[in-house]
């Protein structure tokens, strides 16, 4: 067990580091120098922690569009305990999520520390496989494992990486892995019975966050103006785009695959079409199809497409959640979340989202009404990462647990402060008990 250590939210690129010790590490300690005298939480105590309402935050981009969800002085969500307004608009529907495997499905992974390793790794990197069945992931131990979902085994782990690893996506087709990280590569993998290094390319900078387009094209960035293209027949990175931002966090595709979007620590959504044109340079962007909009005050650390393209969500580290309408361009809801600075992002149905926090919880919020309808309880780190298979939400964490939810169970079996406990949940510190909704 890990007395202490430390840990930044922000990468070591970051210009101004926040760093503190991530969750549950003092209670750990606690329990060891009171173990002869006291025992873990009961239920009974976890309830009685203290009560924090959430906060009301100004919409600075209310608009006078008929579609817009978020008006000045909106609250963030209100629910009666024990009561989700959302299960119950669905009660004539067939449920939507549901297990993906047996009930002997795995609650928690534990990564398995490396040969000369002491500690396994936190994971801050996290792809499913097209198929649902594997995941790919990866944290601050350099390497990435191949872990199958119904028995939390890993199956192979690939390395190579000489620094963090920032991220990992599953081709389209399930045949390729890519990877990236801090010691500036980008790696694809070939998978099958023998996973092996395809090919390898280097800058001279951090690289954060990537995207496929298809099994042969990835757009990746980092800490640097840059978007790169990558091409299996092109033996260097091609410069896609430069912008005016320097740290890019997150990157995505649109399901028609004609837009890339990105955002970073300036806070501004910036979108281009994937399609490139020709000059005395080579091949570039077109600079005419551009979009830009400055959804948030501080860094962008997740961003979604909406299945038709036509939204994208994002949050940050301003606590806030943006909604923002690609066809009209404008912002349609934002609100501010309690808690942490929000981490991770993952759509479970059109208008339900999970986000990931540095509290240590991660919130079920509908844009609906622009309220939290649950709060997830179990991990005791900052939870970094968040995906998803057909019925489950899957999530990683600094405290270097994997945890798969059932959504049905984590929306509808929620306490009289609207949390949701993880089966295997961590007994010594829930950040976000703090926080009732209502």
């Amino acid at each position: 067990m890990r007395l202490s250590r430390f840990h930044a939210v922000n990468s070591a690129f970051a210009s101004v580091p926040c760093v503190f010790m991530h969750g549950g590490r003092i209670c750990a300690l606690l329990l060891i120098t009171t173990a002869l005298s006291t025992s873990t939480l009961t239920a009974q105590q976890e309830t009685d922690l203290p009560n924090r309402s959430l906060q009301t935050f100004p919409n600075p981009f209310r608009t006078n569009s008929s579609n817009s969800k978020a008006g000045a002085g909106q609250k963030s969500g209100d629910l009666q305990p024990g009561k989700s307004a959302l299960i119950e608009g669905r009660r004539d529907q067939a449920p939507l999520l549901r297990s993906d495997f047996s009930n002997n499905w795995v609650d928690v992974i534990r990564l398995a520390s490396l040969p000369k390793h002491i500690e396994p790794p936190v994971v801050t990197a996290i792809s499913v496989s097209p198929k649902g069945d594997m995941i790919a992931a990866a944290g601050d131990d350099h390497a990435i494992r191949i872990v199958d979902l119904a028995t939390g085994k890993t199956t192979a782990t690939l390395t190579g990486h000489l620094d963090w690893v920032q991220s990992v996506e599953f081709s389209p087709s399930g045949l390729l892995l890519a990877s990236c990280g801090n010691d500036g590569t980008l790696r694809v993998w070939s998978l099958g019975s023998s996973p092996k290094l395809l090919s390898k390319r280097s800058v001279s900078h951090a690289l954060l966050a990537l995207t496929f387009l298809n099994d042969d094209c990835i757009f990746v960035a980092g800490f640097s103006n840059r978007i790169y293209r990558y091409s299996g027949a092109q033996p260097e990175l091609a410069i896609f785009h430069v912008c005016d931002c320097r740290d890019i966090r997150t990157i995505a595709t649109s399901p028609d695959q004609k837009w890339i979007a990105f955002g970073g620590r300036d806070g501004v959504l910036r979108m281009r079409r994937t399609e490139m044109v020709e000059n005395e340079n080579g091949l570039h962007s077109d600079p005419s199809n551009e979009l830009t909009s400055q959804l948030h005050f501080d860094r962008i650390r997740s961003l979604q497409f909406s299945v038709d393209g036509n939204q994208i969500t994002s949050v940050g580290e301003d606590r806030r959640i943006v909604h923002f309408d690609v066809v009209n361009r404008t912002v349609v809801g934002q609100t501010e979340i309690g808690g942490g600075k929000l981490l991770g992002l993952c759509q479970l149905e059109p208008h339900l989202f999970a986000i990931a926090s540095s509290d240590n919880t991660i919130r079920i919020f509908s844009d609906t009404d622009q309220q939290v309808h649950s709060r997830l309880v179990g991990h005791d780190g900052s939870v970094s990462i968040l995906k998803r298979t057909q019925k489950h939400l899957i999530s990683g964490s600094f405290d270097t647990t994997i945890r798969i939810w059932d959504i049905d169970s984590a929306i509808a079996s929620i306490d009289n402060q609207g949390r949701y406990v993880h089966p295997v949940a961590a007994q010594f510190e829930d950040s976000g008990a703090g926080e009732s909704v209502k």
